[in-house]
């Protein structure tokens, strides 16, 4: 491996996971307290300091998958599957509060960061991500 390939996830990992576990946690944070009628705040302030955090979390996952990537499988679609099963069984312990809906609503946030990253690193890898000319 590469240190170019290696940065490269790093980034992938930081960019995703800015966008499905910072910006979804802030939004599965907005369903809990809708689903439990507990008085949410929002802060721009606060929505910052969540989509930063899911960006450092999302550099974690990377170095995971950099760790991990030669154990998932082959096929793409069980990578992802893999790596966003492992991501979220290493991150449920630090949910809080320790309650199913907030295991439930975070599930899809997890999936969609663990399939995104692989997706993207592998296509990468390949050099195979679409150009802006061949996008109908």
């Amino acid at each position: 491996m590469t240190a170019l390939r290696a940065a490269r996830t790093l980034l992938l990992g930081a960019a995703t996971g800015a966008l499905f576990l910072g910006a979804g946690g802030r939004l599965v944070m907005r369903l809990f307290a809708l689903a439990t009628a507990e008085p949410g705040g929002f802060s721009l302030r606060g929505t910052l300091h969540v989509i930063f955090a899911g960006a450092v979390a999302g550099v974690a996952g990377g170095v995971l998958l950099l760790a991990t990537g030669r154990f998932l499988g082959a096929r793409m679609w069980l990578r992802g599957l893999a790596f966003s099963a492992l991501c979220y069984l290493v991150a449920t312990p630090g949910f809080r509060p320790p309650r199913p809906l907030v295991y439930a609503l975070f599930a899809p946030a997890f999936l969609a960061y663990g399939f995104a990253l692989v997706m993207l690193d592998g296509r990468l890898a390949k050099g195979r991500l679409p150009s802006a000319q061949n996008v109908t």
